[in-house]
């Protein structure tokens, strides 16, 4: 086993993607092409948020107006559909149609259970890009068996991207 970061191959990405923050998946596309990993497209539907969402109290905020209002859940899951879309059509339009080496997947789910699943099919060492990261950021090292589910939800928040490395 490498060192040095720098000695690792990367065999594959996986880039989370959540409602609200997409990030930029055109340069985390170049990024799978420039390093030949396989890239995995993570859009995760926050199953907490959906929760959330379906609350009698739970209600949004207008813009500009300041309204309030109650939150349509069946909207709600239909922007989240258009935005997956979208994603997926972005990293299409760098990669080429799938299955060329990438996929990309809607996960109804908590973002770290989605990871975690993901993580579980193989291909270490593999580099996570949480929602919103830049996938050129500095990034942290960890090692399999450091990742908990405390420690992954971390890093989900983070925007930094993280390269775990086999056990």
């Amino acid at each position: 086993m490498a060192k040095d970061e720098k000695e690792v191959r990367i065999g594959r990405i996986i880039a989370c993607f959540a409602p609200g923050s997409a990030g930029a998946p055109e340069a985390v596309a170049r990024l799978a092409q420039e390093l030949q990993a396989e890239l995995l497209g993570l859009f995760i539907e926050d199953v907490e948020l959906l929760r959330f969402a379906a609350l009698p109290f739970a209600a949004e905020v207008g813009f500009p107006s300041a309204s309030r209002r109650a939150i349509d859940v069946g909207a709600l899951e239909r922007q989240m559909r258009v935005q997956a879309r979208a994603l997926e059509d972005a990293l299409a339009a760098v990669l080429g149609p799938a299955p060329a080496g990438w996929s990309f997947r809607v996960e109804r789910t908590t973002p770290a259970s989605a990871v975690e699943a993901a993580l579980a099919e193989g291909m270490a060492p593999a580099l996570l890009i949480p929602p919103g990261a830049d996938p050129r950021a500095e990034r942290r090292v960890l090692r399999r068996p450091e990742l908990s589910d405390a420690t992954l939800r971390a890093l989900l928040r983070a925007v930094r991207p993280v390269l775990i490395l086999p056990e």
